[in-house]
């Protein structure tokens, strides 16, 4: 029994202290499977980490493509890492959902899309099949498409990543992967940044002041702010990030703002499948 103890779960290599010298596993012991040592864990995962978060959001803000720089070089222990971040962005625009911007409504799918006229008629055999009337299941549908249009987020990480390697096609030492990263912490910075702490302190001021600023968060102020940040963080990320000149970081970059309208049609139809799955 005593050797089962002293070596290696994993492999079977004998234990000289908390770690296999082979594997690297832990030696796990009785104080950690308590319950409190469990949330410890989860905790400073995603939100302390050793001192990473801290680390990581002031890079995110002060020094665009450091992060994504570090992590195509391989230094992945200093900051949170790209997904990591983004789900903690995530979470905190679940919280403090101050603008609903990648959220879209039920009328605007069936109606002022490019492919609204193939999905209208699947909407009507439905309300007429179940009987339902349009007012309740638009209630229904929004209400879920609200909570999936932050969850698919992802989607948009995902896209600007495969473009991104598109337009670095010829550069063979950079991998999807090196993309995916920046594409994470591009909205992982968008999130944090844009729509919570931007709209947050707005709204504090509006209320210090007896102000509304609700009519600032438009479909069309939204929008250009989406455009002019995507432009000009992208710039000085992909300038770091990926060893680009000026002019190929600015015209990269002003393409990955126009290529923002065809990848929000692609993930505003896979939010409305998505959600009518959900909601049928």
């Amino acid at each position: 029994m005593e050797s089962k103890v002293n070596s290696c779960v994993r492999c079977g290599v004998e234990l000289k202290g908390k770690y296999c010298s082979n594997c690297g596993e832990k030696r796990i012991e009785s104080e950690d499977k308590k319950l409190n040592h469990f949330l410890e864990e989860a905790i400073s995962s995603v939100f302390v980490a050793d001192g990473k978060f801290f680390k990581t959001i002031k890079l995110l803000l002060t020094n665009p493509g450091e992060l994504t720089k570090s992590f195509v070089l391989g230094i992945r222990k200093k900051y949170l890492s790209p997904l990591q971040l983004f789900f903690f962005a995530n979470l905190v625009y679940f919280i403090f959902p101050f603008i609903s911007t990648f959220n879209t409504t039920l009328d605007v799918q069936l109606n002022n899309l490019p492919y609204s006229n193939s999905i209208r008629p699947i909407v009507e055999s439905y309300l007429q099949e179940s009987q339902k009337s349009l007012e309740s299941f638009t209630l229904e549908y929004e209400g879920i498409s609200s909570s999936n249009g932050k969850l698919l987020l992802i989607v948009l990480v995902l896209l600007q990543g495969l473009f991104l390697k598109l337009l670095f096609w010829k550069r063979k030492n950079l991998f999807l992967v090196d993309f995916l990263a920046g594409s994470a912490y591009f909205y992982g910075f968008y999130i944090l940044f844009v729509l919570v702490l931007l709209p947050g302190i707005i709204m504090l001021f509006g209320d210090v002041l007896g102000m509304s600023f609700n009519s600032f968060f438009n479909e069309l102020t939204l929008s250009i702010t989406f455009l002019l940040v995507i432009i000009l963080y992208m710039y000085f990320l992909i300038r770091k990030a990926y060893d680009a000149s000026n002019i190929g970081s600015l015209w990269r970059s002003v393409l990955l703002g126009f290529f923002i309208i065809p990848s929000f049609i692609i993930y505003r139809f896979i939010l409305f499948w998505i959600t009518y799955w959900m909601v049928i």
